[in-house]
């Protein structure tokens, strides 16, 4: 009947519950008006009320298995009780009906064997007085309602096998696609390796050059500064590509190793750590590590010799990154460079929070982001 609907450790709606629930008073009410009518007796009171507790037990789904079992136990004694009171076939052999079927969809082969079995000696030598074809169909009867429940408690097995058979095939498909995209950033990696190792290797060079030939010639003093800054950032610009690079390759790395690195890179970085940092994403892993490097190539550019302090912390229950350094100078982040329009797209793709812009003393950019679900 509908009390075996749901499988176990499964919720069943209100809707089904309240479904279930309906056909009890209306059983009981069959039992004790219609034909043959029950005796109004203590033990027949008794009965029905540990009948209809066993139904409730069952309706209700309380996720214990020792309770559900017991209500199918009582359900069915209560039913038995009555039929051996009616001494004939009446309503409340339903109770029974119901508790067999019940027990074949929730509880183990054996169990609802046992069960029904019970019932069904109860029956034959009750109702059916021990007669051979009466006492068949009892059993044929129940046996057949619980194969019912037992082919529908297999049923459900056999979606959630489905269930999870795709639910593992959706996690292979993520990870082929994740080790694919790996492979690919590493073929990307090792072509902008090739260019910007000759290109910007070529080009340290020739800025080298240039500045000797203007120095031999006794070119201005300016003009061998200007050519000596660009061979100076041709260099930064390398070192940076090339740890770039070694990133995209490698994949994620240890964040606070990958930090120490950048900080030990850049002269007068202050690093501070706070210890047992909640675990974030991948991807926001990424995020800290690539705003640190440029935020402090940042610095490095447009304040030169300034300290640089670089925090990483925990506020709220987010990782918080802060670089900061002091006399500083910035261009308004709308009129040049995307320095800073980079590092905001990367930050909104992780769900992070980026906050760039001056200080007091100089500049400031923290970065805030959301822990790993």
């Amino acid at each position: 009947m509908i009390l075996d609907a749901a499988g176990p450790g499964s919720r069943p709606s209100a809707l089904r519950r309240a479904a279930a629930l309906v056909w009890l008073p209306i059983v009981v009410a069959a039992a004790y008006l219609g034909q043959p009518r029950l005796p109004v007796t203590p033990l027949a009171i008794a009965a029905t009320a540990v009948a209809c507790l066993g139904w409730v037990v069952m309706a209700a789904r309380i996720e214990r298995p020792a309770w559900d079992a017991a209500g199918l136990v009582a359900t069915a004694a209560g039913g038995c009780v009555l039929s051996v009171l009616a001494g004939t076939w009446s309503t409340s052999v339903t109770f029974c009906f119901v508790a067999v079927g019940a027990a074949g969809a929730r509880l183990s082969r054996w169990p609802a064997v046992a069960l029904t079995a019970a019932t069904s000696l109860t029956l034959a030598l009750t109702i059916a007085n021990g007669e051979l074809v009466p006492s068949l169909l009892v059993t044929l009867g129940l046996v057949s309602v619980m194969l019912i429940g037992m082919s529908r408690r297999d049923a459900r097995r056999r979606a959630e096998e489905q269930e999870l058979a795709r639910a593992a095939e959706t996690r292979a498909t993520e990870e082929h696609a994740r080790a694919a995209a790996l492979a690919e950033r590493a073929r990307i990696a090792r072509d902008l390796h090739d260019v910007l190792a000759h290109s910007l290797s070529a080009l340290a060079v020739q800025l080298q050059g240039a500045r000797l030939m203007l120095q031999r010639d006794g070119a201005p003093a300016d003009t061998v500064a200007q050519v000596e800054r660009a061979h100076r950032l041709a260099t930064e610009g390398l070192a940076e590509a090339r740890r770039a690079v070694h990133a995209l390759r490698s994949g994620p790395v240890d964040l606070p190793t990958a930090l120490r690195a950048l900080a030990a890179d850049h002269p007068g970085a202050t690093l501070d750590l706070a210890d047992d940092l909640p675990e974030v994403s991948a991807e926001a892993l990424d995020t800290l590590v690539r705003t640190t490097q440029e935020a402090l190539s940042n610095a490095r550019r447009h304040a030169p010799g300034a300290p640089v302090t670089v925090r990483l912390g925990q506020v709220d229950g987010e990782v918080e990154l802060e670089v900061t350094d002091v006399t500083g100078t910035r261009p308004d982040p709308g009129t040049g460079g995307y320095g800073l329009v980079g590092m905001a797209e990367r930050a909104a793709l992780v769900g992070a929070r980026l906050d760039a812009g001056p200080t007091e003393d100089g500049w400031r950019v923290r970065l805030t982001v959301p822990v790993a679900p």
